[in-house]
């Protein structure tokens, strides 16, 4: 995988940015997400509401990001290929010993490597945030990883979907990779095996 320093401008913009989109939750009149904060909802009050979605097209919006992290879990890399538009950038920002790297990977890899894992691959995400514009959306949410039974790293993932004829996909992938102790971890605590 290409790689590229990142400086702390970067990761900065990054989080100033990811922090926007987290305290825009919900509005004061949708209905409180499970593990939200009092706070975050309060503050989420703020966002307009031209870019809140129903809860029908915040289920549909959501739906080709769980069907992603099914597909790591079914070690699927064809399910994965299903919801993710050919040519998409996927980054991800590695935080180690407080340096931060940027680094890239191809759909075609990540789907390889999917498939081809020795252990299943648990992702979850919890409290997502989902923005919408007509055929536009973003989805900003915590998530953790793990390989098997261990703990592989946490971070924020960032989708960004387009609507055409036949749903939601994915067209746009980034994520942090914080690692242990440093992580978030489910409110439920560590998935079932």
């Amino acid at each position: 995988m290409p790689s590229a320093t990142a400086g702390p401008g970067l990761a900065g913009t990054m989080v100033a940015a990811g922090l926007t989109v987290l305290l825009a939750a919900c509005g004061p009149g949708d209905p409180p997400e499970s593990g939200t904060t009092e706070a975050a909802r309060a503050e989420a009050a703020t966002l307009p509401a031209a870019y809140r979605p129903s809860a029908s097209e915040r289920q549909a919006i959501l739906a080709p990001l769980q069907t992603l992290f099914d597909a790591l879990e079914a070690g699927d890399g064809e399910m994965l290929r299903s919801v993710v538009a050919p040519g998409t950038p996927l980054s991800f920002a590695e935080s180690t010993d407080g340096e931060s790297e940027v680094r890239t990977t191809t759909l075609d890899d990540l789907a390889d490597n999917v498939a081809s894992s020795p252990v299943t691959l648990v992702e979850r995400m919890w409290d997502p945030v989902v923005l919408v514009h007509g055929p536009l959306a973003q989805v900003w949410t915590p998530y953790d990883f793990y390989r098997g039974d261990e703990l592989s790293h946490c971070g924020i993932d960032a989708a960004t979907l387009l609507r055409d004829e036949d749903g939601w996909t994915i067209v746009g992938l980034s994520w942090t990779r914080d690692q242990p102790p440093q992580c978030a971890l489910h409110p439920e605590g560590p998935p079932a095996q």
